[in-house]
């Protein structure tokens, strides 16, 4: 962990990272977080599973997400707290509201 752009200090708590990930003023909490997964500047990533190479921008929010390898979440995206508007991106949403982002998914 190191401090993001805004001087924000990274936050990490009850989770597990994989080498070569990097929390630079983001915060994590009961989360898994895979290999190479960086997350910006006052993201914030909670009960959630990024897989290999996800890249979160600065000031995105995930809640109770999935996401597949690769993917990069844009500058203040929010995932996990408004379901229709989940819905309306086309993502996948479980019975119990967990949020699925698939391989190779660009955000609008």
């Amino acid at each position: 962990m190191v401090p993001g752009g805004s001087g924000f200090q990274g936050e990490f708590q009850n989770s597990i990272l994989g080498a070569g990930t990097v929390i630079s003023g983001g915060r994590v909490r009961h989360s898994i977080l895979g290999t190479r997964v960086v997350v910006e500047d006052q993201a914030e990533v909670e009960n959630s599973i990024l897989l290999d190479g996800v890249r979160v921008g600065p000031q995105a929010r995930l809640q109770r997400c999935i996401i597949d390898k690769g993917v990069t979440i844009p500058a203040g995206t929010q995932i996990g707290f408004d379901r229709e508007h989940d819905l309306l991106r086309g993502l996948t949403i479980s019975e119990k509201g967990v949020v699925a982002v698939p391989k190779g998914y660009k955000f609008q």
